[in-house]
């Protein structure tokens, strides 16, 4: 079976665009280390050399919290509006993902099981040359939707019986790099934590109060509090609660 992309704008493109954004926000902080996405780009880059014209994104979002994904790619220009937007929320190529194993073509409209469409968004994603694609999706152990998005924006031919096993084996690649990458990363982070620090930040995950700790650990209130604000400081956010939530993320919480 053959593809044609076509779009109805020329592509514009810089040279090794960036999609990695900093900010204070824990849920920005959803694979988000600069230093391994820019690996994982430059391993996108020179795969998709074989694929001139083609624009790329390699996404991954938390199942259990949608609001959660990032999305490495090399047309910044339209992914930056869509993660700021929230857009996965109403991205019909996402939703059918969420549902599937298998890859599949999409243009200005997806149909999806319930026999409803969106198309707000393809309404949009025209004006940044984004027309129709292929998506591989996988679903990882982490309860993450993954998914490798290969989408044409002038004239391509696209043979996906012919190329169907490589870019489905690719991303298989890619994305295990990815957990190896940010699996070595946590462990790092979780060594910056004293055994007292995690163990403290632990019964505050529970729900235990600075005095009902200091109760349990035989400790003075005061301390519990001294050692709470280093685990904030260490993890760099400003209360309790963002601790907690990068902690668990980070998997800082677990024996």
């Amino acid at each position: 079976m053959k593809i044609r992309f076509t779009a109805f704008h020329e592509p514009v493109y810089t040279s090794k665009p960036r999609n990695l954004k900093v900010t204070t926000d824990v849920k920005d902080t959803y694979y988000n280390d600069q230093r391994i996405n820019s690996l994982i780009q430059d391993e996108l880059d020179a795969f998709f050399e074989d694929y001139p014209g083609v624009v790329y994104a390699y996404a991954i979002m938390n199942k259990k919290d949608p609001s959660q994904m990032q999305i490495i790619n090399n047309n910044p220009a339209w992914f930056d509006v869509y993660l700021e937007r929230k857009y996965q929320f109403i991205d019909p190529v996402i939703i059918r993902g969420l549902r599937c194993v298998e890859d599949y073509f999409w243009e200005n409209e997806v149909i999806l099981s319930e026999g409803y469409n969106l198309t707000r968004i393809f309404n949009e994603s025209f004006q940044y040359n984004i027309y129709r694609g292929q998506t591989f999706p996988l679903h990882d152990y982490l309860n993450n939707l993954v998914v490798l998005s290969v989408i044409g924006t002038k004239d391509f031919d696209f043979d996906i019986d012919k190329h169907r096993s490589k870019f489905m084996s690719f991303l298989i690649h890619l994305h295990q790099k990815t957990l190896n990458l940010y699996s070595q990363h946590q462990q790092k982070k979780n060594a910056f934590l004293s055994p007292r620090e995690r163990q403290i930040l632990k019964w505050v995950s529970d729900g235990k109060t600075y005095a009902e700790i200091a109760i349990i650990l035989s400790i003075a209130e005061r301390t519990v509090k001294f050692h709470m604000g280093n685990v904030m400081k260490k993890l760099g956010v400003n209360n309790a609660r963002h601790a907690i939530k990068l902690g668990a993320e980070l998997r800082l919480l677990e024996n």
